[in-house]
């Protein structure tokens, strides 16, 4: 099952990539031990073949990426503070593990009603 993430506002696009402004959330699932500053100041960019096809990528609108591109070597560059220092981060951080087949509840000891 594939779905669209958003996860900021787009600040810049290139040919080969999205600037991304992103806020505390995403910042700490791609950065955890990072000490964040505050919203609006770091920047997320991403490759644009990762952008979801269903919603239009433009300067000022959220940026929704397509779950089912992302793979465990999707990679983007975080900046943290704004000052312009990429460091690498890793894009499927970003993508909630969702168990196709949940085990079932353990039976209820619970008293029959009959």
């Amino acid at each position: 099952m594939t779905f669209d993430v958003g996860i900021g506002k787009c600040r810049s696009v290139q040919s080969d990539s999205v600037d991304v402004w992103v806020d505390g959330s995403i910042v700490r699932r791609l950065a955890p031990d990072t000490k964040w500053q505050r919203d609006g100041i770091s920047v997320l960019q991403v490759p644009s073949k990762l952008c979801s096809a269903r919603h239009r990528v433009a300067v000022g609108e959220e940026v929704f990426l397509d779950t089912g591109l992302i793979n465990a070597n999707s990679a983007g560059k975080l900046d943290v503070d704004g000052s312009g220092d990429f460091a690498r981060a890793r894009l499927s951080m970003l993508v909630p593990v969702i168990d196709p087949a949940p085990t079932p509840p353990p039976p209820s000891r619970k008293a029959s009603w009959r």
